[in-house]
């Protein structure tokens, strides 16, 4: 696992360039985009044709299910940005202005297929596969394919239990580059929606056994990830007109243990360790000074305390120790919080509600840096009839950088949906989502930096899934 020159890993050797600002031309032949999506169509509309309409039971052990999703949505600000770039300014050779407040129709395509097999209580194995097809019709920089793939393991061997969940992303995306073009105003938490649609690889697996002793149990924890951005970096050779948001490879692995007593009916108290350690790649030629191993103390509580409320949380402090000499102004003994909390509230029968808190640190995907990511959700859903269910949701999501970069980005997303289910095969789902980005960067004169990080972006969606 140990990574290669560019801080990504060595057997993921594609590599293309990506940042953000401006669109730029694109390496990679229209012609084999057009193939591929071609390909993709076909298999989707040949498994439409061939499938029977209920999943294959291809033996007294597996079975075969597939589906098909087709999805339109309307996104008022695909670039996430609010603010023109600055006219004045000429970008670089064979580079176009992208478009503030650029409008587009999104038409998604999404094929499933999922073989589920279980030959024993000792063993069971689910292999799946969703490639996710998207054109933009008024932006085609950003047509991309997401391939998702998993590989999810797990059993009972008398009263132990193990569960392994293995997943690859490959984000086949646009060969497009972006620069910022008012330098410093790269958008909120980097422009993930942004990093999404260009081409990256994402792995991560993990393995946990519980183990039951009484109202006792222990249970051995491991876990990996790893983001390969698959970029080429450009330096910034004019940084007081434009800069490249080159992306920084990253990965982190850790394992431990948690103990857990039955103290309530149900319920069961918490104590875990973590030992972990993070890796960020190489920036323009030079290794991060921001790798480090941590050491995670955790206390927590899971289980069921009520029949209406079903409890997950662990939360504790990470201590840290940098691998290397970091850049004057960094805090190396600042003590952070872990938290990876969740609560299902069931008030009736008929109403779920979920709120889920998480918060971490772990570096930065655009910049040699490190930051806290943090995350409310509030989730309410409810069930009219059987066919029909509706719900909303609102997120405040938190990037807070570790000093010295000087930078806290929030972006406040409310969203609403229903969904009608026609039959046991065919359910329409529209949905609505607000993204308000607000950036805390101090503004002067020649660096109105938050000016250009802040955005709005409204996204309609109608989706229509059949279930073969």
């Amino acid at each position: 696992m140990a990574p290669d020159g560019r801080g990504g890993l060595g057997f993921m050797a594609n590599t293309n360039w990506a940042s953000r600002g401006l669109a730029g031309p694109s390496g990679r032949g229209g012609l084999q985009k057009q193939l591929s999506r071609g390909l993709l169509l076909a298999g989707i509309f040949f498994c439409a044709g061939v499938i029977p309409a209920q999943a294959w039971q291809l033996g007294s052990n597996t079975t075969f299910k597939a589906g098909l999703t087709l999805k339109e949505t309307y996104d008022d600000n695909v670039y996430i940005l609010d603010t023109a770039p600055d006219p004045t300014i000429t970008p670089p050779t064979g580079f176009t202005i992208s478009k503030a407040n650029q409008e587009s129709f999104v038409t998604s395509v999404t094929p499933s297929l999922a073989l589920d097999y279980r030959p024993c209580s000792a063993f069971a194995a689910k292999l799946s596969y969703a490639p996710d097809v998207v054109w933009y019709h008024s932006a085609s920089s950003e047509d991309h394919v997401t391939h998702r793939g998993a590989i999810n393991f797990g059993g009972r061997i008398n009263d132990v239990t193990y569960e392994s969940p293995n997943s690859i992303t490959w984000i086949d995306g646009s060969d497009s580059t972006y620069i910022t073009i008012r330098p410093g105003d790269c958008r909120c938490i980097g422009g993930i929606p942004l990093r999404d649609r260009r081409d990256a690889v994402i792995f991560k697996d993990g393995l946990k056994v519980t183990i039951p002793a009484g109202k006792w149990f222990f249970r051995p924890v491991f876990s990996a990830y790893i983001h390969d951005f698959q970029t080429k970096q450009f330096p910034n050779t004019n940084s007081s007109l434009f800069i490249y948001d080159n992306f920084v490879d990253r990965w982190e692995v850790n394992g431990g243990m948690d103990i857990g007593y039955e103290a309530f009916a149900n319920t069961k108290l918490v104590v875990g360790y973590r030992y972990g350690h993070q890796q960020q790649g190489e920036y323009l030629g030079t290794p991060s000074p921001f790798c480090n191993d941590y050491q995670r103390f955790l206390l927590g509580i899971e289980g069921m305390p009520a029949s209406w409320l079903k409890l997950a949380a662990l939360a504790g402090p990470d201590v840290r120790d940098w691998c290397g000499k970091t850049v004057p102004g960094f805090d190396r003994d600042e003590l952070l919080c872990y938290i990876d909390a969740s609560a299902t509230i069931l008030p009736t029968k008929n109403d779920t509600i979920a709120l889920r808190v998480t918060r971490y640190e772990q570096p930065a995907f655009t910049s040699p840096s490190v930051y806290e990511d943090i995350k409310y959700d509030l989730t309410w859903r409810h069930k009219f009839t059987d066919q029909f269910t509706a719900g909303a949701g609102f997120t405040a999501y938190l990037g807070d950088w570790q000093g010295p970069v000087d930078r806290e980005d929030w972006i406040y997303t409310p969203s609403v949906m229903g969904s009608y289910a026609f039959n046991s095969h065919v359910t329409a789902e529209v949905s609505w989502s607000y993204d308000d980005a607000v950036s805390d960067v101090p503004n002067s004169p020649s660096a109105p930096y938050s000016k250009g990080r802040e955005f709005t972006r409204n996204l309609v969606s109608l989706a229509i899934k059949y279930t073969f």
